[in-house]
């Protein structure tokens, strides 16, 4: 009888082990999903197009600014990162109505850029392109000198990751979160309007948040 009780809590010990093993498992399953989806637990839903994120390779990646500027340049990702830059607190805004507040972004104005390259008078706007081909916003002049749109290259003092754009994206804080390119690689000074991916499927072409 003995025998047959200590058997029995054997056996139980060794199927709650087993059941514990399966929660921590089933809960680090989650964890991960959920680190995915929120984007590494900072509130984000990561919202892409692209079937995988675009391959960054920092020797042969050229940051270029052209069309209608009187210097364009073509930037390194490293020259990119010895221009003044700057940190910056903004809230994002998804369009779905989720958003995070109190970013801490770094990077480099706009206005940096603007200022490098000197726009002729004929441009009216910045089409932002991305390095996959697939995504491409655009912005007006005086939409893009407000004074905190920022290329961003770090968020929360690290590195982009893939998730949230890497090597570089558009931070826009007064406009909805995609008239912000991420993986962005070109900036094209143009006389007429480009319409966007989103736009093209029925977005505001001037996402201002409500």
């Amino acid at each position: 009888m003995r025998g047959e009780q200590g058997r029995a809590s054997w056996l139980d010990t060794r199927i709650s082990r087993g059941r514990l093993l399966a929660w921590s498992t089933l809960v680090a399953i989650g964890g991960l999903i959920a680190y995915r989806l929120l984007g590494g637990f900072g509130g984000f839903r990561i919202n892409t197009i692209e079937p995988s994120s675009p391959a960054f390779d920092p020797v042969s990646y050229r940051f270029v600014v052209d069309g209608l500027v009187e210097h364009p340049i073509s930037l390194t990702y490293d020259e990119l990162l010895a221009l003044p830059g700057v940190s910056q607190v903004s809230d994002f805004h998804c369009v779905e109505g989720w958003g995070v507040k109190n970013v801490r972004w770094q990077g480099v104005r706009l206005q940096t850029i603007l200022d490098k390259v000197n726009p002729k008078p004929e441009a009216g706007f910045i089409t932002f392109h991305s390095l996959d081909g697939y995504y491409t916003d655009s912005l007006s002049l005086g939409q893009a000198s407000l004074p905190d749109a920022l290329i961003a290259s770090h968020m929360y003092e690290q590195p982009l990751t893939a998730d949230h754009g890497y090597p570089l994206r558009f931070i826009m804080p007064k406009m909805y979160g995609y008239k912000g390119a991420k993986y962005l690689y070109r900036l094209e000074f143009v006389a007429g309007q480009a319409i966007g991916y989103w736009e093209q499927r029925g977005w505001q072409v001037d996402g201002w948040i409500a």
